[in-house]
């Protein structure tokens, strides 16, 4: 076997103490990944899966025979859908909270025990709403091709089990290719995804006369759908501070600014969760809480565009002037809004609810490369004959 010879700092970074083995893999012509080799597992995703999807499959199989189902409906209460949904679903989840409980050894490389016990209920979350998500609109749409197809007892349990498997594949391999790049992707599909989710499927396609807020409360048929988009988006965005401080802390040191934006950071996920907690129904005190978190989030977002230069004084320029360029744009917009009456409230909850966010992602994608991306250059020679 081939030796290569590394600097001490990577070796260290590498964890090698138990592990003396590498692997390099190539990603194309001049780039390549050198990465601790991890052992192989006598169980993977091609094989794991098959376990969970033949227990929900039975189950499957179980519930339509005590039901007495002689045909099962594609979509409907008692269908196929019904059961990828909830038992296909359930195993699926129960089987990703497995793999992932029994991978934390191996992802404590890449976060530390604490932040993983921290993000693991975020991260459990938001799988559950991803997935159930993605179902329902894939049930729905294939509902709007085939309306009324109905099977058989034993082809329905065959296109359950497909469902199944592939559920459950799909969820063992986020187990095993799990980042802090997956962690952000997550934040977006279920923020982006669970909002825009609950504007499409209202039953009042005049919501957005009233407010943005009107999707959480009584008067929507997706209320519940809305207010868990804002509560686990809070919760994944609190999991992802907390783990980008600290690691920023461990490798630029413990700062007072660093632990400024992210408190102000974590407040302005609390108000949110709390937008999602505290429904604007009625006039009462569930109102006046229910806005003044809405405030909230404003004021805790305008501190940390506004300050981001003393936070973070060592950001690329041009961070800088797309964060105070955005904070103009919510300026404006609220000036367009409140005095002139030019854009309704939902349009401006929508237009700053865009550039929050989006600022949000362009600062936590800024706080990666600084973590991760950093380049060092090293002098480079063959390894001689004897070192080989």
């Amino acid at each position: 076997m081939k030796k290569i010879l590394l600097p001490k700092e990577l070796y260290e970074q590498l964890d090698l103490a138990r592990e003396k083995e590498i692997e390099v893999v190539k990603n194309n012509k001049n780039s390549f990944t050198i990465r601790a080799k991890i052992p192989n597992k006598k169980e993977d995703a091609a094989r794991v899966f098959l376990i969970p999807a033949a227990i929900s499959t039975l189950l499957f199989f179980i519930v339509s025979q005590v039901m007495g189902l002689d045909q099962i409906y594609l979509s409907g209460t008692e269908s196929i859908s019904t059961g990828v949904l909830v038992i296909a679903n359930a195993v699926a989840l129960t089987s990703f909270i497995t793999a992932f409980i029994k991978k934390r050894k191996e992802l404590y490389h890449i976060m530390r025990p604490r932040v993983y016990w921290r993000t693991f209920l975020s991260v459990i979350l938001s799988v559950f709403i991803i997935v159930t998500l993605a179902l329902i609109a894939l049930f729905w749409f294939l509902n709007q091709l085939f309306y009324g197809l109905s099977f058989d007892v034993l082809t329905s349990v065959l296109i359950f089990a497909i469902f199944s498997a592939i559920l459950n594949y799909l969820l063992i391999f986020v187990v095993d290719t799990f980042s802090i790049q997956m962690m952000i992707n997550m934040l977006i599909m279920v923020s982006v995804g669970g909002l825009v989710a609950s504007m499409a499927a209202n039953n009042n396609q005049y919501w957005w006369r009233k407010n943005f807020s009107l999707l959480g409360t009584s008067e929507s048929n997706t209320s519940l759908q809305f207010n868990m988009t804002l509560v686990v988006s809070a919760a994944l965005m609190i999991a992802l501070f907390d783990y980008i401080f600290v690691l920023i802390r461990e490798k630029l040191g413990k700062r007072l600014r660093f632990m400024v934006l992210q408190i102000l950071l974590t407040l302005c996920a609390i108000s949110i969760a709390l937008v999602g907690l505290i429904p604007n129904n009625g006039t009462g005190l569930a109102h006046i809480m229910h806005d003044v978190a809405a405030q909230l989030i404003v004021f805790f977002m305008s501190l940390s565009i506004l300050g981001i230069r003393w936070f973070l004084p060592d950001l690329d320029k041009n961070m800088y002037r797309i964060s105070y360029a955005l904070a103009s744009l919510i300026a404006l917009g609220y000036f367009l809004w409140h005095p002139l009456h030019y854009l309704s409230l939902t349009a401006f909850e929508i237009l700053s609810f865009s550039l929050s966010f989006a600022w949000i992602m362009l600062l936590i994608n800024n706080l990666v490369r600084i973590l991760f991306n950093t380049r060092v250059i090293y002098l480079v020679d063959i390894a001689k004959e004897k070192d080989v």
